[in-house]
């Protein structure tokens, strides 16, 4: 009929995303407008339908005009346009042009860069009953057992900290928040400092993160703690300055490499005479593999993504569970946007302890199985994150091999290569330059995707692939040291 709803537009260069910062059309359909192609959520998007009672064909040429953040450059690498329809299968846009200029073109009245049509909606909020509900203590923790001959629960003291509440037989849920935060009250600062410490640590000055009474364990450092605590409060409960007091501290930047009497004399670093050796949590693992490929997609909020998995994961599941695999840059956003069903998680996140997010979880395992390193070398996503990692490498074009290992080492490691590092890894690209040459088909194999340039001998892209491969799949790749 002449319509279409385009529900996203992702430029790249090189594999890398362009932001663009505002869209606006010549017409737009009500509640389709410009802006919506641009707002990461796929369920909205622009259509060019004419609204009832006007006169118009449907089958018009219409314009839309995208402005870049910046201005771009490709230096002689590929741009890629990727338009989207989401909505509707049936709805695409037909016939196309597209145009690049140099020069901003005048923007419309109310489309200026950062406004964006609003949408009106209902909004659910919590309001408080005119007369409380009777609440009772429920036997055995049985909502439909209400224990009425104790009569009603009403709350009592808290702890020793007394805010300026009203009436004790009529506090709520607002007063339970004042005491909270209390400026007098010690514990919720304390306890939101101690697990901040635990994740920079891997133990929290209490060790007991998630019990702070009488059955848990005391803390290493109270005092620390204690000053901690008073220092979050007088910066405004600011996580950003509690986070750099932290890192900046000679405590965090002091090396892992501990000293040998430290091994009998704290086995278990409790003085924290040392750093830490930590693997990365689940999420991180596959971050920082994207950001040393050269594919990370720094794009902020919108709904959930569907990176790359293994076929058939969902085939024992209690319900049938689609996964519908995303494209451009949705499929190399942060492991944070990462889709996830209650009753089956992303198997990347499930095998490096990941919580199954049907239970509260304050502090998360860390296991060291088999299955971790063959998920890091043959899992698709990893694969793919290889394939971009070489074809990084190759268009960087450090000069030489031994060049290119240091260049591998400094994205993926963060240091040079020691000489018999340097001399394994040569011999290992070798080798595998003269096995693929053999081997074309195993070659084509390790070039799935259309990240590395036809321009390079596939026998020696597969043996970058296979160098990239490698660096990922080392515990120094995944640990913070």
């Amino acid at each position: 009929n002449g319509n279409f709803v385009l529900t996203n537009l992702s430029i790249m260069i090189g594999g890398k995303p362009i932001r663009l910062m505002a869209a606006f059309a010549d017409h737009e359909q009500p509640d389709y407008p410009a802006s919506h192609i641009i707002d990461h959520d796929k369920r909205t998007g622009w259509a060019i339908n004419i609204g009832r009672g006007q006169k118009a064909k449907m089958n018009a040429e219409h314009e839309v005009t995208f402005l870049f953040e910046k201005p771009i450059t490709t230096n002689g690498k590929p741009l890629a346009v990727r338009m989207e329809h989401n909505l509707h299968d049936n709805y695409l846009v037909g016939r196309f042009a597209l145009d690049l200029s140099a020069t901003a073109p005048s923007t419309p009245k109310g489309k200026e860069p950062g406004k964006v049509t609003p949408r009106t909606g209902k909004l659910m909020v919590m309001k408080e009953l005119a007369k409380p509900r009777t609440t009772y203590l429920l036997t055995r923790g049985d909502f439909t057992r209400p224990n009425k001959d104790l009569g009603e629960l009403k709350p009592g003291i808290l702890s020793k900290v007394k805010p300026a509440l009203p009436d004790a037989n009529n506090r709520n849920r607002l007063d339970l928040a004042k005491w909270l935060v209390d400026p007098t009250n010690p514990l919720t600062p304390r306890v939101t400092v101690n697990r901040t410490w635990m994740r920079y640590f891997g133990r929290g000055l209490v060790e007991t993160e998630e019990d702070f009474g009488t059955q848990g364990s005391p803390p290493t450092h109270p005092e620390l703690l204690d000053y901690l605590g008073r220092r979050f409060i007088e910066d405004g409960w600011s996580m950003k300055n509690l986070h750099r007091l932290i890192v900046t501290s000679e405590t965090y930047r002091r090396s892992s490499k501990a000293r040998r009497d430290l091994a009998d004399l704290d086995p278990r670093n409790l003085l924290l005479a040392r750093q830490s050796r930590l693997r990365l949590d689940a999420e991180i693992i596959r971050d920082a593999a994207l950001s040393a490929s050269g594919l990370f997609a720094p794009i902020i909020g919108g709904p959930g993504v569907y990176p790359p998995q293994p076929d058939g994961i969902y085939a024992f599941t209690q319900s049938r569970k689609g996964w519908r695999t995303s494209t451009g840059p949705d499929r190399y956003r942060r492991g944070m946007y990462t889709f996830f069903y209650r009753s089956a998680p992303y198997p990347l996140l499930s095998t490096f302890d990941a919580p199954d997010f049907q239970t509260v979880c304050t502090h998360r395992v860390r296991s060291n199985t088999p299955l971790q390193a063959l998920t890091i070398a043959n899992d698709p996503a990893f694969l793919e994150i290889a394939q971009g990692l070489a074809a990084r490498l190759l268009r960087d074009k450090p000069n030489g091999l031994e060049a290119l290992i240091h260049h591998a080492f400094q994205l993926t490691l963060c240091r040079e290569p020691s000489s018999e590092e340097l001399s394994i890894l040569k011999k290992y690209v070798h080798q595998q330059i003269k096995d693929f040459a053999e081997d074309e088909e195993a070659a084509q194999a390790l070039l799935s995707s259309n990240l590395l340039s036809s321009e390079t001998p596939p026998g020696e892209a597969a043996a970058l692939v296979g160098l990239a491969r490698a660096l990922l799949n080392t515990d120094n790749f995944i640990t913070r040291e």
